[in-house]
C-alpha cells in the first residue's frame, strides 16, 4: 500500500514542479531580455548571441525560480488531489497526513540538490561567460551613445552631451561631461574636441579630449578648482557603461563557495567580513529554500477544494512575497550589523520551518487553525448584518 502511495503521490508532484519551474524560467528570461533590450538592438546582435545570453543567464535565473517552483508545484499536486477527493480516501483507508511525507521530500529533496550544485558549480561559470558576453554586447553598442544634441544619462552618475558627432571616425565637437562617480566632489569636464579611442582587447574606453577646462566641487560647496587643459584622457570602465552598482559586485558573482570562504577566513574589518559571510550563507540558504518552501505547498493545497483554488495559489505567491521580503530585510539588517550574518539570510528559512511544524502538525491531527476559528464567527457576523440591512430595505420599501 505505502509503495503504491508513494508511486502515485510521485507521480503527480513532478509534472506541476516542472511546468512551474518552466513557467518561472520563462517569465524572468523575458524580465531579462527587457533589461538588455537597449544594448541588443544597438549591438545589432543576431539570434545566436540572444540564445547564448539566454542559456548563460538560465542558471542564474532558476536558482531564483526553483523555490517558487517547489512551492506552487507541490502545492498544485494535492489542489488536484483534494478537488478529487482523493485525500479523503487515502485518510479513508487509514493514512494520515504525514504518510504523504515520504514523497513529498523525494521531490524537494531531488529540486534542492539540483538547487545546491547549480549555485556552488555552475553558477560561478555561467555568470563569467554571461557577463564577459555582456561586455562585448557593451563594446560594440558604445556607439548608440553618441547622440547629438542631447544629455545622456544612461551610464550610472554621469551626463554626457556632445554638439556634433563624425560616427565615421568617432571625433566629437564640443563635449561636456558631468560626472558624480566621487561622492565627495562633482566634477564637470568641458572641451572643444574630443576622440573616442575603443581599444579591442581591454575593458576600458578612452575620450581623449583636447582644449577644454575641467571644474571640481567639493559636496559641501566650500571648495573648487578649475583647471584648463590642452589634452586630457577621460577614462570609463564597461562595468560602469554596463550599469554595475558597485565596484567588486560582478567578481562576486563570479566566485565560487571555495573563494568566498576564503574572502570570509581573510577579512580585515568587520564591514568586510559581514558582507562576505552574509554572500557565503546565501549561496547555502537559497537553494535549501527549495525545501522549506516546498514542504508548505501539501498542508496548503489540502485546505482548499477546487472552489477556492485560486485562493490557495494566491496564498502561496503571498508567501514567497514575503519570503523575498523578509530576506531582503535580513540582508538590511545584517549588513548594518544588527543581526548576525546566519540570522539575516537563515531568518526566513527557520520561519518557513515553524510554519511547516505548525501546518502539517494541525492537517495530521485534523483539528481547526486558529484563524478559522476566529474568521468564522467575524464572517457569520458580517453575513447576518448584510441579511438584516436587505430584509430592512425590502420592509421600507
Amino acid at each position: 500500500m505505502k509503495k503504491t502511495l508513494y508511486t502515485y503521490v510521485l507521480r503527480e508532484q513532478y509534472p506541476p514542479v516542472l511546468m512551474c519551474l518552466a513557467g518561472a524560467c520563462f517569465v524572468l528570461v523575458t524580465g531579462q531580455l527587457l533589461q538588455l533590450m537597449r544594448i541588443l538592438f544597438a549591438s545589432s546582435c543576431g539570434v545566436k548571441v540572444i540564445v547564448e545570453l539566454i542559456l548563460f543567464a538560465m542558471p542564474r535565473l532558476i536558482s531564483y525560480a526553483a523555490p517558487m517552483a517547489g512551492l506552487l508545484g507541490v502545492m498544485l499536486a494535492f489542489l488536484r488531489l483534494n478537488a478529487d477527493n482523493e485525500l479523503v480516501a487515502f485518510r479513508a483507508a487509514g493514512t494520515g497526513f504525514l504518510g504523504f511525507l515520504p514523497p513529498v521530500l523525494g521531490v524537494l529533496i531531488t529540486l534542492t540538490t539540483l538547487a545546491f550544485l547549480n549555485a556552488v558549480y555552475v553558477l560561478p561559470v555561467t555568470n563569467h561567460a554571461f557577463e564577459a558576453k555582456l561586455r562585448s554586447l557593451g563594446r560594440d553598442s558604445i556607439p548608440s551613445f553618441l547622440e547629438e544634441g542631447v544629455f545622456i544619462s544612461a551610464i550610472p552618475k554621469l551626463v554626457l552631451f556632445f554638439r556634433s558627432v563624425d560616427r565615421s571616425d568617432y571625433t566629437i565637437k564640443g563635449i561636456f561631461i558631468q560626472d558624480q562617480r566621487e561622492p565627495k566632489e562633482k566634477v564637470t569636464i568641458a572641451a572643444e574636441d574630443a576622440q573616442l579611442d575603443i581599444p579591442p582587447d581591454s575593458s576600458l574606453i578612452k575620450f581623449k579630449l583636447s582644449d577644454g577646462m575641467i571644474t571640481r566641487t567639493s559636496s559641501d560647496m566650500k571648495d573648487a578648482q578649475a583647471v584648463l587643459f590642452k589634452n586630457y584622457d577621460f577614462i570609463l570602465s564597461m562595468d560602469e557603461i554596463m550599469g554595475a552598482a558597485e565596484k567588486g559586485a560582478v567578481k562576486r558573482s563570479e566566485m565560487n563557495m571555495a573563494e568566498i570562504y576564503r574572502r570570509v577566513k581573510n577579512s580585515v574589518d568587520k564591514a568586510t567580513y559581514i558582507w562576505w559571510s552574509i554572500e557565503l550563507h546565501q549561496r547555502l540558504a537559497f537553494p535549501s529554500a527549495c525545501l522549506f518552501l516546498g514542504l508548505l505547498g501539501p498542508p496548503l493545497g489540502s485546505m482548499f477544494r477546487q472552489k477556492g483554488r485560486m485562493t490557495g495559489i494566491t496564498a502561496g505567491v503571498g508567501i514567497f512575497l514575503a519570503y523575498y521580503v523578509l530576506l531582503s530585510a535580513g540582508k538590511a539588517f545584517g549588513e548594518a550589523s544588527i543581526v548576525s550574518p546566519f540570522f539575516a539570510v537563515w531568518t526566513p528559512n527557520l520561519l518557513s520551518l515553524l510554519l511547516v511544524v505548525y501546518l502539517w502538525t494541525k492537517m495530521h491531527k485534523e483539528t481547526p487553525f486558529y484563524i478559522s476559528i476566529l474568521v468564522r464567527p467575524l464572517a457569520r457576523l458580517l453575513w447576518a448584518g448584510s441579511k438584516a440591512r436587505k430584509q430592512h430595505g425590502a420592509v421600507a420599501s
